[in-house]
């Protein structure tokens, strides 16, 4: 059998002294199952440093024995002494008559008379033993002993002292000092304890002296007892002979290694305010805490499988094993703000990763390179669980020559090597026990930091979907995708998922897989998402892709953020198809037609923006026109949202007035209706700020033409109608394209057009 070494047994000891003071502040009830007095190899002298943690320690660990058992038979049999007194008493007597005391002392006073006073022996009960004065001091001293430790405030910190558990030892020997016997003979042995009237090893011989075979042998014990709490010593793994010793089963050594990481991090986070849930009750071991700048909130769990694992492992109809389990000595991940996942139905392909941890407690080695085989097993396990970064933590590593300090280091894939994840990064962290307090907390500190920088900041799955161009005649249907089928070649994009890693990039088909398959589209589920769109290059790409904006179903039900959605992703496709086709760096003759149309006195008064949106409306009718097509929605929704812009511009400058006064956040087209049906006190301001800027007489050429704001609304409200409709599948012909136009720029119920009549009628501020 190997002895253990030096470095070993020092470090043992210091171990086995924190997780007495870790396990009583965080969890009794694992203290009373893991740490007792045994017949181990026992420890040389503990040193100073360790013994305050061997007082705390045997203080708790001989308490059930003292209470359980060594009192209640000490009760139950009372030692006492029955000492003969001569008493002088007055009839009745409670002693024995000794008549002829009485009689003689009744003839010398009084002689021939009856005796009025009684001689009697009496027989009286005292328990101001040694045995029961020990059993007092030895509570007196306990309770002291208790107190200093309470009082130690590398012990207890704070409030913490209120919920320790030697404040129950603490109020059990208040109740066993009150019972009647005890309290009785309490003051001698204070004076006992003090010094005043002998001391205690003095009583303990007179107790030993006294011991005949068959008495109570409690006292016996408590002599014992006594002496095991002044010499029990700490478990160290020395290779001394045989004794009795506090501490755990040292053949349980790796188990109690990760015991004592988890709570000195439960110790580090508490200190420092970030615990924020620690129960030891529910049987499992895990926390909650925040930790970093933005304070994240974390779960770290020891030796549980991870929680909500990816469906990464499928099931054959025929299949007999079971899935892989892992269970990794520490989980940490994000709780708080929630991890992004993927799930799609019951079914969960992706969850943002967590960290791994694993503590090996091995012998102490010869070289700082870490063991092989548990490197491979962290590598095995990231691997099963899809995670990308895991932490060793060794308690023996050799120290380089010139520092004589081990050093932590990275294990990675190298660039080359696509074998299995590029990122999978596993770090060696040293860690031994024989540390001081300092550098342990920095240690942890280190560890925690590099887990939050991995997962402090969320990672949200977006579409990032680049778009193949078509493949040749030859390369059609050869193509198999990551599940295996074969792939559209005309619909084909290349997916990278940063989320996951760089390095991940999948090859799907829109038709097939986006916003369809979660195993490789991971924006699926989100709301308001859609497939990618592919830039078109020409008139008829244009009206496909536009196709698949329109948002199908009951127009009815059509609500005011849909509309916004659908008209967002229109106004961008449209402009990118002119980027393509080159006309947007070339709008100007299509702004020159927006004077052809009605807008000649008022497009000064637009923005940039605006005037751009106005063109590109013009240019895709023209581009529409070339290919006969059907639908000229997109026109139409570049010409509201126009008008939408500017009456946005100017509601917003009401004083009085913001966005959060709306519904979404700002005033639509659509809303702009409702507040004027079923927001009086909204409207009204408006009217109110209306009623000294609104200039009624618009028409130039006609002085007694003139238009309310109820008549301006009631167009908006015709126009909001026929932009819901663009947005749905209801298809916009050219006929009625162009009345809408000329009820916008120059014609209809007002005339002039809506939007002269807002530009002209409202001045912008």
């Amino acid at each position: 059998m190997n002895q253990p070494t030096a470095t070993e047994i020092t470090a043992y000891g210091a171990m086995q002294a924190r997780l007495v003071a870790l396990l009583l502040r965080y969890d009794e009830g694992r203290f009373g199952r893991m740490i007792g007095v045994r017949t181990r190899q026992a420890s040389d002298r503990d040193t100073p440093v360790l013994q305050r943690y061997r007082d705390l320690g045997a203080v708790f660990v001989l308490r059930d024995e003292l209470f359980e058992d060594i009192l209640p038979r000490i009760v139950r049999r009372l030692s006492f002494a029955s000492p003969h007194a001569l008493v002088i008493e007055e009839p009745p007597a409670r002693g024995r008559v000794d008549w002829g005391r009485t009689c003689d002392a009744a003839w010398a006073e009084r002689p021939g008379e009856i005796p009025l006073l009684l001689h009697t022996r009496q027989q009286r009960r005292s328990f101001a033993t040694p045995e029961n004065l020990l059993a007092v001091l030895t509570l007196l001293e306990y309770q002291a002993e208790v107190q200093r430790l309470l009082w130690d405030e590398q012990i207890t910190a704070g409030s913490a002292a209120l919920r320790h558990p030697l404040n129950e030892i603490r109020e059990r020997c208040d109740r066993a000092l009150a019972f009647l016997q005890f309290a009785g003979i309490r003051g001698t042995a204070q004076q006992i304890l003090t010094g005043e009237n002998g001391d205690a090893d003095t009583l303990e011989h007179q107790v030993r002296e006294r011991l005949i075979p068959g008495s109570n042998s409690a006292y016996e014990d408590l002599l014992d007892w006594r002496a095991r709490l002044r010499t029990v010593r700490l478990l160290r793994r020395s290779p001394a002979d045989s004794d009795d010793v506090l501490g755990a089963n040292p053949e349980r050594d790796n188990y109690l290694y990760q015991i004592w990481i988890f709570y000195e991090i439960a110790d580090l986070l508490r200190e420092r305010g970030c615990l924020e849930h620690l129960d030891p009750r529910t049987g499992q071991m895990h926390m909650r805490f925040r930790w970093g700048d933005n304070a994240c909130g974390y779960e770290l769990r020891h030796d549980q499988g991870v929680p909500i694992p990816p469906a990464r492992w499928g099931t054959e109809p025929l299949r007999r094993h079971a899935v892989p389990g892992v269970r990794p000595d520490f989980y940490l991940w994000r709780i708080d703000p929630p991890t992004a996942r993927v799930e799609y139905g019951s079914t969960l392909f992706w969850r943002e990763p967590g960290v791994v941890w694993d503590a090996k407690y091995y012998r102490e080695r010869e070289t700082s390179a870490a063991p092989s085989s548990p490197v491979k097993r962290m590598i095995a396990d990231l691997t099963l669980l899809g995670e990308r970064h895991g932490t060793l933590l060794f308690a023996f590593l050799a120290g380089e020559a010139t520092t004589n300090r081990a050093q932590s280091y990275r294990l990675h894939p190298a660039d080359r090597d696509q074998s299995i994840i590029p990122d999978l990064q596993v770090a060696v962290q040293p860690l031994c026990p024989d540390t001081d307090r300092h550098t342990i907390g920095a240690t942890l500190t280190a560890v925690l930091d590099e887990a939050h920088a991995q997962m402090g900041t969320p990672r949200i799955p977006h579409c990032q979907g680049v778009f193949l161009d078509t493949l040749s005649i030859a390369e059609r249907g050869t193509l198999l995708g990551r599940t295996g089928a074969c792939l559209t070649p005309d619909d084909l994009l290349v997916c990278p998922k940063p989320h996951i890693g760089t390095w991940r990039v999948d090859l799907v088909s829109r038709g097939d897989h986006c916003c369809r398959d979660g195993r490789l589209c991971h924006i699926i589920g989100q709301p308001g998402v859609s497939p990618p769109v592919r830039p078109p290059r020409t008139a008829k790409e244009l009206l496909t892709e536009l196709d698949r904006l329109f948002e199908a179903g009951d127009l009815t039900t059509l609500d005011e953020e849909t509309v916004n959605r659908v008209m967002n992703r229109i106004e961008a496709i449209t402009r990118r198809f002119a980027e393509i086709t080159g006309a947007l760096k070339d709008l100007k003759r299509y702004e020159a037609k927006l004077g052809d149309i009605g807008l000649d006195r008022t497009l000064h008064l637009l923005r940039a923006t605006e005037r751009e949106s106005l063109a590109l409306a013009i240019y895709l009718r023209d581009q529409l026109d070339e290919v006969g097509a059907n639908d000229y929605s997109a026109s139409i929704i570049h010409v509201a949202r126009v008008l939408e812009r500017e009456l946005q511009r100017r509601i917003l400058a009401v004083p009085g007035i913001s966005g959060a006064d709306f519904p979404h956040g700002k005033p639509t087209l659509g809303t702009l209706g409702g507040v004027h049906r079923r927001n009086p006190a909204l409207w009204g301001t408006i009217t109110a700020h209306l009623s000294h800027v609104w200039v009624n007489h618009v028409d130039p050429d006609d002085s007694t033409f003139a238009v309310s704001v109820e008549q301006m609304i009631t167009e908006v409200e015709h126009l909001v109608r026929v932009r819901n409709e663009a947005a749905h599948t209801t298809p916009i012909p050219r006929d009625r394209f162009r009345t809408i136009l000329r009820a916008l720029c120059n014609g209809g119920p007002l005339r002039i057009g809506a939007l002269n009549v807002l530009l002209t009628a409202w001045p912008a501020e």
